[in-house]
């Protein structure tokens, strides 16, 4: 027991350093190119921050809906409020500690209706649904940085990759030797999975929600006057959220999303400017995080 606790505390150790040591190279980049986007952010006005804003925050809603739908199996009005309420009080998890960590607090918030093994199982199948749409969005465009054929060939392995996720999100019901070697927190996967009319809902609604963050990172690079196809935009961002995804000790991913994301747009806007806007989307979309969690824990308090 004391070896397994030593060894979370060293891999959460581990990420923060990993995370802070990515993000602390991002800014050292955009830091020493200050002079090439300095005159682009101060173009950038309160209304694109506003539109920004919003459309980080609609991600969010269209997030919270899908979680609504997924785990209550249909479209229940006395449950829709509260159930959006807990999905934006457990987003402050997946920083401090960590992305599992989101999970846990969305099983904790739910244990008074369910086993809290159920809705963890709900919650990681949510998050490969949502992985496989990261993937193939990412899969939209080859990064320019890489030569042709090895883009070519990094877009066929995420597509193959999102099809794999997304088969296991909706798969119904996993072997029974298979299911009885599963850890206790994923006892039942077996269980309580909806209708496929549902998961079609769901899945329309969290490309919503996809379609809501491309939205706001464009408005941003509108407010700073770059231009950006939209496919390599949509790309750079779902491939850079990946890395932070398999990048599993890092909190929320930060510094490792930063990191991927500077490497896609360097070519395409220049190293100065794409680590600004590395930060920038950082701060934007964390900023939509906060608030949406914000106005949950607030509203909650006032509801009770």
């Amino acid at each position: 027991m004391r070896w397994a606790e030593a060894l979370r505390r060293g891999g959460r150790a581990a990420g923060w350093l990993l995370g802070l040591a990515a993000l602390a190279l991002v800014a050292q980049q955009a830091w020493t190119r200050r002079a090439q986007w300095w005159p682009l952010w101060q173009r950038l006005d309160a209304g694109d921050l506003a539109l920004t804003l919003a459309a980080c925050l609609a991600m969010q809603l269209a997030f919270g809906l899908a979680w609504h739908l997924f785990a209550r199996g249909r479209w229940t009005p006395q449950q829709l409020y509260p159930d959006l309420l807990r999905w934006g009080q457990s987003l402050p998890a997946k920083y401090l500690p960590g992305k599992i960590w989101q999970g846990v607090a969305r099983s904790a918030l739910y244990a008074d209706e369910r086993r809290p093994t159920l809705t963890f199982v709900l919650f990681v199948r949510e998050q490969l649904l949502s992985i496989g749409i990261c993937a193939a969005i990412a899969a939209a465009a080859a990064p320019a940085a890489l030569p042709p054929r090895l883009g070519a060939a990094l877009q066929l392995a995420l597509l193959a990759f999102a099809v794999a996720v997304s088969v296991a999100a909706i798969w119904r019901r996993l072997p029974a030797a298979l299911a009885a070697r599963l850890p206790a927190s994923l006892a039942g996967w077996n269980q309580g999975l909806p209708s496929r009319a549902v998961l079609a809902r769901v899945w329309l609604l969290q490309w919503l929600a996809y379609a809501a963050m491309v939205a706001a990172f464009a408005a941003l690079l509108a407010g700073f006057g770059l231009r950006i196809g939209l496919a390599q935009a949509a790309s750079a961002l779902c491939l850079a959220g990946l890395a932070g995804v398999v990048a599993i000790l890092v909190p929320a991913g930060l510094g490792v999303r930063e990191a991927g994301l500077f490497w896609c747009l360097a070519p395409l806007v220049g190293p100065g400017n794409a680590a600004m806007l590395a930060l920038a989307w950082r701060l934007a979309i964390t900023a939509g995080e906060a608030t949406f969690a914000l106005l949950s824990f607030v509203l909650g308090a006032l509801r009770r």
